[in-house]
Parts: structure tokens; C-alpha cells; sequence
């Protein structure tokens, strides 16, 4: 489209007043900048948006600044988000392209979606009416076939249409120096998303010189071993099964796919809100942080305990449907110990029997909610309780 810079303007202060923008500084500077440089015909490299925008000072050697990369793919995302809801009508669209630092100005007509053709709209009812005969077939032979059919848990993932995603819950680290003087790598309990790092350095913005987000994250012990118990499982249900890290799922995903998830609860990432909007009958604390919310200021907190050898933990089993009316089942612990003993128990297909019979036909609903105590040594359960299930 045609440059118009009062119109690109006028859309850009509504870019950065929006939701999606407003609460970051960062980004909106960023973006701000962008588009500046883009209208006056400038291509700013990483090094130059460092030096110019943020005051980064760099060795002769250093020409490339990953913690651009990543503010840049935040403005992206955000840019996506708004043209989905708020933006979704505006006349100019403004696209930074993956690898370019360079403002793109669309017109809207642009991005709109082709209709279908309207002779190619029998043939689209044909071919489905063709793929739904074919599944229902398929998934008629397959539910005969399925020995884990008849279990709770995971029967709605060995019989549902929709492919399973189990989610791990990995954990946020960032660049800077260590010390022994080295640049090396950071784990901070209280920052546990980009959102939360993008939050850090609102604050203290001086933190931009020192620090940078890691393409790293970590997965802990305990990731490994339910992964493991899990694909088994899914290897009798003769269910498909991909596996996702926690700091890579988009909302598509939740959208597409029954979902496994299995973390700690500080990591929980796009669940931690679906989790929030829950009612819980208890609580569950750590020493610095609420980690399960009830509304009843009287109700009982469980609180996780460790010191060099003993641990005590509180896990938590949630199964609900939601979202797309796609399958989420989580599991979730303050330590490690937690949730190797939980779906250690969970895949043991005579506990699953004793569970349905002396706990699900009580609740006398498909969802659930279940929290065990769970006592050891290291990563070793000594003993696994049922503490509520509602």
C-alpha cells in the first residue's frame, strides 16, 4: 500500500494503547522505533536497535544481540494477537517479517481470507461426508481393539478423535554473568515466562546491559520418568501421542489437541489461569508463594516441605474438559517427588480400578480434582495418600 504517514501514525499510537501492547514498555518502544526507521527507508540491524534504542554498549566483536531477537519475536506475537481481536478491522497492517527488522505496511484487504469457490463447495461436502464414513469405521474397529477402553483417566484419550499432547513444564533461565566472572546461565524461582522476564526488566530497566533472555530452558529428572510411564500407557491404548516443552505451546495447540501436561506449578504456563478460574475446597503453599487458591479464607493449606534428604509433597491430579471440548489432564507437584509417585499410580492399571471404585463413583462426575501427599527420600516415594478428591 501507499505510505501514508498520518494513517500509519494514527494506527500505531492505537497499536501500542492496545492490551496486547500497553502493559510492556519494551515493546512499544520497540515497535515505535520500527516503524520510524521503516518510514524513513533505514534497515536497523541488531546492533544498531541495541546501541540506539536500549544504550547497549558492545565490543568490536559483538554484531549480534540475541535478547533483540527476542523482543522483536515478542512484537511479532503481540501483532498477531492484536489483528485477531482488536486491530481486526483496521485499514493498515503492520508486519515485521522473521529474519528483518524492517515495518511492512499491508493494507487490510491484504490478510483477509479468500472465500471458497463456490463450485468447489459440493465437492468439500463430499469429500467430508467421505473422510466421516472412514472414521467411523476406523474408530469402530479401534474401540473394540482398545484394552484400556474400560479405565479412568485415560480412556477419553484412547477413544477421542483429537490427537494427545503431552505438555512438559520446563523452566525459564536467562544469560549473564556468573561468579566466577564468566557469562553463564541464571534461574530465578520468580521468573518463570517471558512475560514475567519482560516484567523484570520494566522495572529495572538498567537490568537490559547485564542481562539476556537464554534460547535455553531445563527440564528436571522427574520429566523424563513420566514421559516415559506416559508412552507406555499410550503404547497399549494404541493412541497417538506427541510431546511439546511448556515454553513452546501456542493457544492453537490447546485449541487442536486432548492435552497431558505435567509440571511443576510455577510452570504451568498458558494453564496457570485455567487452573486459577477453578474452585478448590483446599489450598496448597509453598514458603514464598500461594500456589493453589480457594476462596474459602478458612480452608485447610497443604504445605510442601524439603530439607537435604526428606521431602514431602502436596501433587495435584486435574482432569477437565475444556476450550474446544478437547481432554486436559494435569499433573502437578512442588518437587519432583510428587509426580513420579502420582503417575507412577495413575499407570498402574490396579490402582486406576481401586481409585474409580473407591473415589470417582463419589465424585459422581467426569472431571476431577485429586490431591496426594506424597512422603520420601530424594526422588524415592516412601508413601502415596489420598488426601481430597472432589
Amino acid at each position: 500500500m501507499n505510505t501514508n504517514k498520518a494513517l500509519i501514525d494514527r494506527y500505531l499510537h492505537k497499536v501500542i494503547s492496545s492490551k496486547q501492547f500497553s502493559k510492556s514498555k519494551i515493546s512499544c518502544d520497540l515497535l515505535s522505533y520500527l516503524v520510524n526507521a521503516s518510514l524513513e527507508g533505514k534497515k536497523p540491524k541488531e546492533y544498531t536497535i541495541g546501541v540506539e534504542l536500549f544504550g547497549k554498549k558492545y565490543s568490536d566483536t559483538e554484531k549480534q544481540d540475541s535478547n533483540i531477537r527476542v523482543y522483536i519475536h515478542n512484537v511479532r506475537k503481540k501483532l498477531t494477537e492484536y489483528y485477531e481481536h482488536e486491530g481486526s478491522r483496521d485499514p493498515v497492517v503492520f508486519v515485521v517479517e522473521k529474519g528483518k527488522y524492517k515495518v511492512r505496511f499491508d493494507s487490510a484487504k491484504d490478510h483477509r481470507k479468500p472465500k471458497p469457490k463456490p463450485y468447489l463447495i459440493p465437492f468439500i461436502i463430499s469429500l467430508m461426508a467421505l473422510v466421516g464414513v472412514v472414521y467411523l469405521l476406523l474408530s469402530n474397529t479401534k474401540r473394540t481393539e482398545n484394552p484400556w477402553k474400560d479405565l479412568p483417566v485415560w480412556q477419553e484419550f484412547a477413544e477421542n478423535e483429537k490427537p494427545t499432547l503431552l505438555v512438559l513444564g520446563d523452566y525459564f533461565v536467562f544469560n549473564g554473568q556468573i561468579p566466577t566472572g564468566e557469562n553463564g546461565i541464571f534461574r530465578d524461582f520468580s521468573i518463570n515466562s517471558e512475560v514475567d522476564y519482560e516484567h523484570l526488566l520494566d522495572k529495572n530497566p538498567d537490568l537490559v546491559k547485564t542481562i539476556s533472555k537464554s534460547s535455553l530452558t531445563y527440564l528436571s529428572k522427574m520429566a523424563v520418568f513420566c514421559q516415559s510411564e506416559i508412552y507406555k500407557v499410550f503404547a497399549q491404548t494404541g493412541a497417538s501421542i506427541d510431546v511439546k516443552l511448556s515454553s513452546d505451546l501456542q493457544p492453537d495447540d490447546l485449541k487442536n489437541n486432548n492435552i497431558i501436561f505435567i509440571g511443576n506449578y510455577k510452570n504451568m504456563g498458558l494453564f496457570e489461569n485455567l487452573v486459577k478460574e477453578m474452585t478448590f475446597s483446599f489450598g496448597v503453599s509453598s514458603a514464598s508463594n500461594q500456589l493453589i487458591y480457594s476462596s474459602d479464607p478458612c480452608t485447610e493449606i497443604f504445605r510442601p516441605e524439603s530439607d537435604n534428604t526428606k521431602q514431602k509433597d502436596y501433587a495435584l491430579m486435574i482432569k477437565t474438559k475444556e476450550f474446544s471440548g478437547n481432554h486436559i489432564l494435569l499433573f502437578l507437584s512442588a518437587m519432583d517427588i510428587g509426580n513420579i509417585s502420582i503417575v507412577n499410580q495413575m499407570t498402574n492399571p490396579a490402582y486406576l480400578k481401586d481409585f474409580q471404585e473407591e473415589q470417582l463413583q463419589k465424585v459422581e462426575s467426569e472431571d476431577f480434582k485429586a490431591l496426594f501427599k506424597v512422603d520420601g527420600i530424594n526422588k524415592t516415594d516412601l508413601s502415596f495418600e489420598l488426601i481430597k478428591a472432589e
